[in-house]
């Protein structure tokens, strides 16, 4: 059974992800084993000017030039500056039919793993795992959004998900790109919020219809929550693969900070703007191919 962990990334006139997933590639292979590849997929024009880099990160590279729809996201930088930018994120449902592994953690190119939980995914019975719950990191968020609306239907975060090549799983992703080509009409019938194409309500929706649309429990990943720092919240300082100290927003006051320091747990960390300015450090502390 061959077992892989997948990044995505496609550069934006904003941010590098090319750079940012290697980081998060070198923190998985620093504290992750029981895998045997790690794999980007991304566009030639992603690929073109980082592929030296690129290559020292990951064991493989799959090239995917889809077409996708503009999909425009307001990009923040704490309170300083706010910028809209293309969010090119319509790939994940190619997932299942891209992965040559028999098994495959998915990550985004923002979540940093800083533990070794997530090997308990390997040889799951489970032919998929996602979360449901998160955590905010400064506590502004005191209630987890268990609900894509208040009368809609529960939601599942597509950060990090796993699973293994079955009839389940090629059905979900195939039911996930029917509905991203169809996205309007889905986003009306489970009345979603905001103008965003969000992978995480294009899950929601799929596993909902796939379970006879009534709402049912998804088994989550060992770790049954994600540890969420949203684009308010800054890098203060990484000290090493698995100890980052950060500048927390304030709930009552968001433009002051509180440190805070998160070690040996896994960080999904929403201010690209951050990462990108302690890129060096994180890359440096990630383990090489």
């Amino acid at each position: 059974m061959s077992r892989g962990i997948i990044i995505f990334a496609q550069n934006n006139e904003y941010i590098n992800y090319a750079e940012q997933a290697c980081a998060c590639a070198g923190y998985a292979r620093r504290s992750l084993s029981l895998f045997d590849e790690i794999c980007l997929i991304t566009n030639t024009e992603t690929l073109a000017p980082n592929e030296t880099l690129i290559n020292e990160y990951f064991d493989r590279v799959i090239i995917s030039d889809n077409f996708q729809p503009e999909n425009i996201r307001l990009f923040k930088d704490t309170t300083d500056k706010l910028e809209y930018a293309p969010f090119k994120n319509m790939s994940r449902s190619e997932v299942y039919k891209l992965s040559p592994y028999d098994e495959t953690l998915v990550i985004d190119a923002d979540y940093f793993i800083m533990n070794d939980i997530l090997d308990q995914v390997w040889n799951s019975d489970n032919d998929v795992m996602i979360n449901s719950k998160y955590r905010d990191i400064s506590g502004r968020h005191q209630e987890n959004i268990e609900y894509i609306d208040n009368f809609s239907i529960p939601m599942y975060w597509a950060t990090v998900f796993y699973f293994k090549k079955s009839d389940f799983a090629e059905n979900l992703f195939t039911l996930i790109s029917h509905i991203k080509y169809n996205y309007k009409y889905y986003y009306y019938l489970y009345n979603c919020s905001g103008n965003l194409y969000r992978n995480d309500f294009a899950f929601s929706m799929a596993l909902h219809i796939l379970n006879g649309s009534v709402a049912f429990d998804v088994p989550s990943l060992p770790i049954n929550y994600l540890n969420n720092s949203f684009d308010l919240d800054d890098i203060y300082r990484v000290n090493s693969h698995n100890d980052v100290i950060m500048y927390c927003a304030d709930a009552e006051n968001v433009s002051s900070h509180i440190l805070s320091r998160f070690k040996d747990m896994d960080l999904h960390i929403m201010n690209k703007k951050a990462i990108g300015r302690f890129i060096d450090d994180l890359l440096s502390h990630g383990e090489k191919v």
